[in-house]
């Protein structure tokens, strides 16, 4: 949720997470990829509205929620059908 208000916390949190080794492996790196893809945080999306108004604001961010959930998805789902370790 940190990573909703701020990216940088979320990737910080991501890095807490791992150095207590609550989060290692493939479950890291599809959350990594899944946070870079995702809406960047509340101010950006709030320049996004100033700039670019909220039909189009909106449209990006109704793309963006299915589209970094759905690679994530599929990420995770590749990596452990091919069995990679990480």
């Amino acid at each position: 949720m940190f990573g909703f208000f701020r990216r940088d916390f979320g990737a910080a949190g991501l890095y807490d997470l791992y150095n207590d080794g609550v989060l290692t492996g493939i479950p890291l790196v599809v959350a990594a990829v899944t946070l870079t893809l995702f809406l960047p945080c509340i101010a950006q999306f709030s320049v996004m509205l100033k700039e670019r108004g909220w039909k189009t604001a909106l449209a990006i961010a109704t793309f963006i929620f299915p589209f970094a959930f759905g690679v994530g998805f599929l990420l995770n789902l590749t990596l452990r059908t091919l069995g990679v370790e990480l």
